[in-house]
C-alpha cells in the first residue's frame, strides 16, 4: 500500500472534522434560542409541547454530532499513524491502520447522517406547529 493511498484520506478527515464542528456550533447556538422560547411560551399551550419535542430531538442530535466528531478525530489518529509507518517503512502495520480509519470513517459519518435525519425531524416539528396555528386566510376565514 502506497503512501499517495494512505494520504488519500489526510485532507479530506480534517475537513469533515471542521464540518461536523460548524455543526454542533449552529446546534449549541439553538438550544438557548428554544429554551428562552420555552420560557416565554404559554405553560399549557401546543407550542411548549413543540419545543419540548424540538429540545429532546437537538439533544439527541447533538450527541449524534459529538460521537461523529470523536470517531473522524480517531480515524484521523489512525490515518497519521498509517502514514507514520508507510513513511519510514515499517509497512507490517500500515494495513491495519488504514482499514481501521476507513471504518471508525463510516461510522462516523454513518452519526453524522443519522443526524442529518434527525434535523428533518426537527424541522417537520416545527413547520407541523406553524401549519396547525389558526392562521386567517387571504379572505379572513381561519
Amino acid at each position: 500500500m502506497c503512501l499517495i493511498v494512505v494520504g488519500t484520506l489526510f485532507p479530506a478527515i480534517p475537513l469533515a472534522i471542521v464540518t461536523l464542528n460548524f455543526r454542533y456550533t449552529s446546534l449549541a447556538g439553538l438550544i438557548p434560542q428554544i429554551t428562552s422560547q420555552l420560557e416565554t411560551s404559554t405553560p399549557d399551550g401546543r407550542g411548549q409541547a413543540v419545543l419540548f419535542d424540538e429540545l429532546t430531538v437537538m439533544k439527541k442530535r447533538m450527541t449524534l454530532v459529538k460521537y461523529a466528531l470523536f470517531l473522524c478525530g480517531v480515524a484521523f489518529i489512525f490515518n497519521l499513524a498509517a502514514l507514520y509507518l508507510g513513511y519510514f517503512s515499517l509497512g507490517g502495520m500500515k494495513p491495519t491502520m488504514m482499514a481501521l480509519t476507513i471504518l471508525f470513517i463510516v461510522v462516523g459519518m454513518s452519526c453524522f447522517f443519522a443526524e442529518t435525519m434527525l434535523s428533518t425531524k426537527a424541522l417537520n416539528l416545527h413547520i407541523s406547529d406553524v401549519l396547525q396555528r389558526d392562521v386567517p386566510g387571504p379572505d379572513g376565514r381561519t
